[in-house]
């Protein structure tokens, strides 16, 4: 099981694990346009990053199979896909942040599109993950990776609240553990250090 964990005085899109003992930089990709997003994807690569965050929320239309096939066949980097409701829309989630607005199954579908068209990951929120593994009957290739993700922008929990996260978020089916958290003091983030370093981790 491999974790991504980010914390930090804001809640940041900074890292992705992918290996054993690695650390990379994953850079948002966020545009109106397709060919917006793969301009952005070649500047991400020439800065040094080593993975892009495919933020498909942020598209201002998006017709899924061409492109996101678009998407993954232009991009110089792995890849990993995104798709987070708008948080101001009545009776949609909340909790993490995003600009679709649409319903669930045409969200589900696009990340399972992806999936199937090559993308080496995608995240979905812990919220969310129960139901998309049912959406997919836990189909997926396996060269992608699922990153279940948890987002809190308030605070960083205690130690053994992050520690019975990271196993609710294994509990979904995660091949890779994500969370987020806001840390208001310095002590906050050995609390994330405890948790990382007593953290299995697989290729």
């Amino acid at each position: 099981m491999e974790i991504a964990v980010e914390s930090g005085v804001r809640p940041m899109e900074m890292g992705v694990g992918m290996g054993k003992n690695q650390t990379l930089i994953c850079a948002p990709i966020m545009a109106d346009t397709v060919d917006q997003m793969v301009e952005l994807m070649h500047k991400a690569k020439f800065k040094g990053a080593d993975i892009v965050e495919v933020r498909l929320d942020h598209l201002k239309s998006l017709d899924p199979r061409p492109d996101i096939e678009v998407l993954i066949r232009q991009c110089p980097l792995p890849t990993l896909f995104t798709y987070r409701f708008f948080p101001d829309l009545i009776d949609r989630p909340t909790w993490e942040g995003g600009e679709y607005i649409g319903d669930e199954d045409s969200r589900f579908e696009a990340l399972q599109l992806a999936m199937e068209l090559g993308a080496d990951h995608i995240d979905i929120e812990l919220k969310a993950a129960h139901e998309f593994m049912n959406f997919t009957h836990g189909n997926k290739p396996e060269k992608c990776k699922i990153i279940v993700s948890s987002h809190n922008y308030e605070y960083t929990p205690s130690v053994e609240d992050l520690g019975n996260l990271v196993a609710r978020i294994q509990a979904a089916g995660a091949d890779i553990v994500k969370f987020a958290t806001t840390a208001l003091d310095i002590t906050d983030v050995a609390r994330v250090f405890q948790i990382t370093v007593h953290s299995q981790v697989r290729p």
